[in-house]
């Protein structure tokens, strides 16, 4: 009997040691995600999921070159290159307001002039994200990892941190620091 005793008693005290031992894992992990939730803007606009679409795409050109699928870059650059293509009408539409996510500029929707440097801006960006997506896409045809990977590379420096660089000025600092 004595010895059922002890081992409850063991089990009892193994078990508190478990649950301490996961209280302090628990507060741990919730503390650096609070800490993570600091370096990503979650606010949803309509530039942030635009910028999720082209990322998911972006994701799987590279995904795709490491492992050599040229036929996945090609299918995805194309994707990429036809969504900048329609993204000016879908953020300047004809006739219409610019909508609330122009705030995000830090200029007035309501001057017009504003409005129209935005949108030469926009348009010289989304021109230069379709060309260098096409860019990959053909060059993917050759069949060469590298090359196709410079062509990547070259999109993301010339065409997306440039715009990056102009219309994210609330970049946290390690994004900063690394040009994403």
């Amino acid at each position: 009997m004595e010895k059922t005793g002890n081992s409850r008693l063991k089990t009892i005290c193994g078990l508190v040691v478990v649950a301490a031992i996961l209280a302090y894992i628990w507060k741990d992990l919730a503390t650096s995600q609070g800490d993570v939730g600091k370096h990503h803007i979650t606010k949803t606009t309509p530039t942030r999921s635009l910028m999720d679409v082209v990322s998911t795409h972006t994701t799987k050109i590279l995904e795709a070159i490491m492992i050599g699928d040229f036929d996945t870059v090609i299918k995805e650059a194309g994707a990429v290159s036809t969504m900048s293509e329609g993204m000016i009408k879908d953020f300047f539409p004809e006739g219409g307001k610019v909508g609330d996510w122009f705030k995000e500029t830090g200029k007035n929707p309501e001057n017009p002039a504003d409005v129209k440097a935005v949108k030469d801006d926009f348009e010289k960006y989304m021109k230069a994200v379709a060309d260098a997506s096409k860019n990959i896409a053909e060059t993917a045809k050759k069949y060469t990892i590298v090359e196709t990977y410079k062509s990547f590379d070259a999109m993301l420096q010339k065409a997306c941190f440039a715009c990056h660089t102009v219309y994210r000025p609330l970049w946290p600092e390690w994004m900063k620091i690394t040009g994403g």
